[in-house]
């Protein structure tokens, strides 16, 4: 079971994103946020991260700040508890995409010069080591499985599976090529968020952050209203307005910002701690 909330706190969990939201320059979270999460958890309010990565590039921030709390994954297509004595986390929840989509949409990019990432749980497939591959090891530390697109799809077909997320990465001009035609094609059956001009990320349709602010409350047994949430971008304006506090960093875009109900200091200079000293006395 998870540890005992006070019940007479307003807010009784706090849900952040990771990428330009709780992390430093250096990618990592600061010893400042690290102290910060750790007295907060010791009051015993859980801290729970939700972002687009895979759960092993997000294991290492709970294992610096000393937590054991559920991770949201994938923008919530695979969510974990916490790890439990048995040593090992339970799954709240997990969502592929729609098995022949996924096949079809790997057949697509084929055509195309683009990068191509797969994940199903905690295995990433990437179809080269290009610098997109580079870039995304050097952002979360995880190692890819390299495999090029023809295998991939052998891989996935042979094996009956389809994935958590798909990550496609190039140049502009064919990233949105791409995005405006994935989305006539099966923008009922996935959703697709551009999250840079050379992005797309690919989850099975309804999956969000938002969304998972249910699971969450309802395995904590608090309500949606007593959740504070921090973000940065896009993907994260559900959650924020959603939330019973959202507050956007300061280095959000603008649309975020409008969206919260606070702004606090950015990312670099520790801004989800700072707030989180002044909202729970830390």
């Amino acid at each position: 079971m998870p540890k005992e909330i006070s019940s007479s706190l307003p807010y009784r969990l706090v849900c952040s994103d990771i990428d330009g939201t709780l992390l430093d320059r250096e990618r990592d979270l600061s010893d400042c946020t690290a102290q910060t999460l750790r007295c907060l958890d010791e009051k015993g309010i859980p801290f729970v991260m939700i972002s687009a990565r895979m759960p092993s590039a997000m294991r290492p921030f709970l294992a610096k700040a000393g937590i054991n709390r559920p991770i949201v994954c994938f923008n919530g297509a695979y969510i974990e508890s916490e790890i439990k004595p048995d040593g090992r986390p339970r799954v709240l929840r997990t969502r592929t995409m729609n098995y022949e989509v996924f096949l079809q949409m790997l057949t697509l990019f084929k055509r195309y010069p683009v990068h191509v990432s797969a994940f199903y749980k905690d295995t990433w497939y990437a179809n080269g080591m290009d610098r997109w591959t580079e870039r995304e090891i050097h952002n979360t530390r995880v190692h890819p499985e390299i495999v090029p697109t023809d295998r991939m799809l052998y891989r996935f077909s042979c094996e009956g599976m389809s994935a958590h997320k798909v990550l496609v990465m190039g140049e502009k001009d064919a990233i949105e090529e791409l995005y405006f035609l994935l989305s006539s094609l099966y923008g009922d059956h996935v959703d697709i968020y551009r999250s840079k001009d050379t992005y797309l990320e690919i989850n099975a349709k309804a999956i969000s952050k938002e969304k998972s602010l249910a699971v969450l409350a309802a395995y904590f047994g608090i309500t949606i209203g007593q959740i504070v949430a921090f973000g940065d971008n896009y993907n994260d304006i559900g959650m924020l307005s959603s939330a019973g506090l959202g507050v956007a960093v300061g280095n959000a875009k603008a649309v975020v910002k409008a969206a919260a109900g606070r702004v606090t200091d950015e990312n670099i200079s520790d801004g989800v701690a700072k707030c989180l000293k002044i909202i729970f006395d830390i």
